[in-house]
């Protein structure tokens, strides 16, 4: 069997059983390319896993090279389970993982300093434009969303009228609505009445966000464009190599949501499964991760911690 009927066969499997599995499926694509298509399985050696685990560098270890380390390995149980080879080429000595990847936390000013430089900066923004930018970034900030997921929203999502966003089948294949407030409506409002305007439909099926001449926004152009207006506006981490990402918006949402929480006096506790929820998360485990302490953050819970004592000292 060659590696590339063999990794079909395998990511085919997986999906069947329900997982997206598109990672893993494009880094088994990667490899095989790297490989040979019509190279054996069994024919596969330590050195060839190594070369593609390792990469140009050939000595640079990151969290994805784990990621890729776990995609070859339960490809090969796989392949061995068919009987398509009698032995896994894949390092059983997973290299050393690299420091945690901490979220980056933006501040309101920073957020505002990207929103103001959507209109400050003088270049395109290759197919966007900037009414189309300054809308995705508030919605990724002020709903929460994956970035996947506004790029998916079709016109039939966005119900302006009941104010409410349908998320449909993200990540582990859940759906689920969110409330949108006044403010981010209204954003939404805006740019829905400018799409009109340059002549993009309202079908059910139509892409919500779309280029000024149609079609849906590709991810690596929504990337590039955030790219140049973070390195336009100067948000960045010294001497770092992990840049704020468009992603982080997201983390940012949890936790200033988190931190107003604590702020107002309110049942932290009895809150975090609502945000579970509206992150689209299956478990609490899932959200925690997203809660990343900062320096105010960690001052509202000492408030809440020491007025809590307090209580109890005092009766």
């Amino acid at each position: 069997m060659n590696l590339k009927l063999a990794t079909l066969e395998y990511v085919a499997l997986k999906q069947s059983m329900g997982m997206r599995f598109e990672t893993e499926a494009t880094i088994l694509r990667a490899f095989v390319k790297q490989i040979g298509d019509y190279v054996a399985v069994a024919t596969v050696t330590s050195e060839d896993v190594l070369r593609y685990l390792n990469g140009a560098n050939g000595d640079s270890v990151t969290l994805f090279w784990h990621r890729k380390h776990e995609a070859l390995k339960g490809f090969w149980e796989f392949a061995i389970r068919r009987g398509y080879t009698d032995r896994s080429p894949v390092p059983v000595r997973r290299a050393k993982e690299p420091l945690a990847f901490v979220p980056y936390i933006y501040t309101q000013e920073e957020l505002k300093r990207l929103l103001d430089g959507v209109t400050s900066y003088q270049k395109k923004w290759l197919k966007l434009e900037a009414v189309t930018l300054r809308a995705m970034l508030l919605l990724l900030y002020g709903a929460g969303l994956r970035t996947s997921e506004s790029l998916r929203l079709n016109c039939a999502d966005v119900d302006l009228a009941a104010a409410m966003l349908t998320i449909r089948e993200s990540k582990f294949y859940k759906s689920r609505r969110i409330a949108l407030n006044n403010q981010l409506c209204s954003v939404l409002y805006e740019y829905d009445r400018n799409r009109h305007q340059e002549g993009h439909g309202r079908g059910e099926a139509a892409p919500f966000f779309t280029y000024k001449s149609g079609g849906p926004v590709a991810r690596f152009v929504l990337e590039d464009a955030f790219l140049r207006l973070r390195n336009h506006v100067g948000v960045k981490r010294d001497n770092a190599r992990y840049q704020p990402r468009l992603h982080d918006l997201r983390h940012s949402f949890a936790v200033h949501r988190l931190t107003a929480w604590y702020r107002d006096g309110a049942d932290v506790q009895q809150l975090l499964p609502a945000l579970c929820t509206h992150l689209g998360h299956v478990s609490l485990k899932g959200t925690q991760r997203y809660l990343t302490m900062t320096p105010e953050l960690l001052a509202e819970a000492s408030l809440r911690f020491e007025g809590y004592a307090q209580e109890v000292l005092h009766g």
